[in-house]
């Protein structure tokens, strides 16, 4: 072993020290498709003892440490880009409570969300934030990036449902912030700061989750348009009826066209747009909430309506919304996607401006997404090397667009490594320069997760 493994694993007995080699690639990048960065060891972590001991070393080491749940993130956050020492924490995996009476669940950082979100629905409980890589992320990972999903619309993101963290310092202190009660507000909100900072300010070994009561019934429909501006307005259409459904998803013709073939859910032939439009509630309730939001959306021009029959039929349209990024990957070998988010009401400027900034690059693009809260999924497909050249300037007009909308240069992903070099126009300079004192102040030689967020 090299001698920085052999070190770690006289450190940590109760832990597993891997060295980089073929069978451990998978830690040297994530989903992001930013390149692949091994590190100098990897250490799998199975308490906050472990992680308190990494840290403790690599402090007085100088080293970087970098905490890495399940690498489905988007944005380059996991990835050990300065080497060092990866912390997985992926075998901290258990469910450690689930109270009815509290209406909490505590859990460690390697809970896979749809293993969490099985379990309190069992019990009649529900966890409401839900990434479209549930089946695969981490609840540490959905921390660390603030994940939201089609029910953040509805019921807000993961930061809304966090009442208490454990966590562990650059400098190896464990800390307990938060609280178990609904309620708090003493002192700074500490919880908080750490739910999105990218595993930058701390590692966290432990959540306590907010739980609520599992709605009784959800009732799906799918609407049909002629284009992606129409579905647009359809979904500004179903708020103006004063309707709040859970999820309101737009999928432009581009997405369309890729999931037709191999979705379980089949598309018309020549339709332009189309929205998920989910409610749930109480049962007398949702479905005429259903009704209402399907005629909001032929007010709007659709040119069909759709209602799920039944659960078999709504789990069929969202496997086929949750295929859509594999999808065009098959559509075209390479593609940059971008998680911008405007203001509701901007969303049909925003869809045309990506539309403009692919025809002057002589880019496919596919927008999808979380019309309800404004963050789409801005995809630009591109299969050749003079394409690839094209794409960067496409993804800067792209980012600027969404910012010049009164947006943002992420809704969900994070900035990790992928949008380090823009967050300074969104934050300005002043800003940047009080989070990095604050990152400083947590983390003073600048060993955790270094060189992400910040340009």
């Amino acid at each position: 072993m090299s001698s920085l493994a052999a070190q770690l694993t006289a450190l940590l007995p109760s832990a597993t020290v891997l060295e980089p080699g073929e069978s451990t690639s998978a830690y040297a990048h994530d989903e992001s498709l930013l390149g692949s960065y091994p590190p100098h060891a990897i250490v799998l972590a199975s308490s906050a003892s472990d992680v308190q001991k990494v840290l403790t070393y690599a402090q007085s080491m100088r080293l970087p440490v970098v905490p890495r749940g399940a690498g489905s993130g988007k944005s380059g956050g996991a990835v050990p880009e300065r080497g060092g020492i990866v912390v997985s924490l992926e075998r901290m995996n258990r469910i450690l409570e689930i109270s009815p009476a509290d209406g909490v669940a505590v859990v460690e950082p390697g809970v896979i969300l749809e293993t969490l979100q099985n379990a309190v629905e069992d019990q009649g409980l529900f966890y409401p934030p839900d990434p479209n890589s549930q089946a695969i992320c981490t609840i540490g990972g959905n921390l660390a990036h603030n994940a939201g999903g089609p029910r953040a619309l509805k019921y807000g993101v993961t930061k809304d449902y966090v009442l208490g963290l454990e966590a562990v310092l650059p400098t190896g202190e464990l800390i307990k912030c938060g609280h178990r009660s609904w309620k708090g507000v003493a002192g700074y909100d500490l919880t908080q700061l750490l739910v999105g900072s990218e595993g930058t300010l701390a590692v966290i070994t432990q959540a306590t989750l907010k739980l609520i009561p599992l709605p009784r019934r959800a009732e799906t429909l799918l609407a049909f348009f002629s284009s992606e501006d129409d579905a647009a307005r359809g979904c500004q259409a179903v708020f103006a009826a004063g309707l709040l459904p859970r999820a309101c998803e737009l999928l432009d013709a581009t997405v369309m066209q890729a999931v037709s073939g191999r979705a379980p859910f089949k598309f018309p032939e020549g339709v332009g747009g189309g929205l998920i439009v989910e409610f749930d509630g109480l049962d007398e309730g949702v479905m005429q909430e259903v009704v209402r939001a399907g005629e909001a959306c032929q007010q709007a021009h659709a040119l069909d309506v759709i209602v799920a029959q039944d659960e078999s039929q709504r789990r069929r349209i969202w496997e086929t919304r949750r295929m859509i990024s594999p999808s065009l990957k098959a559509m075209r070998p390479d593609k940059l996607s971008e998680d911008v988010c405007v203001p509701r009401g901007r969303l049909v400027e925003l869809i045309r401006a990506v539309r403009g900034i692919g025809k002057k690059h002589g880019l496919l693009t596919a927008c999808y997404g979380h019309a309800g809260d404004g963050n789409l999924h801005v995809n630009l497909l591109f299969g050749s090397p003079e394409e690839r050249k094209t794409s960067a300037a496409a993804v800067d007009e792209v980012i600027e667009a969404a910012l010049s909308l009164g947006g943002t240069i992420t809704g969900e992903h994070g900035v990790g490594m992928a949008k380090r070099g823009f967050v300074t126009r969104e934050l300005g300079g002043e800003q940047i320069a009080l989070q990095k004192r604050l990152k400083a102040a947590f983390d003073p030689h600048n060993i955790l997760n270094p060189g992400k967020i910040f340009p």
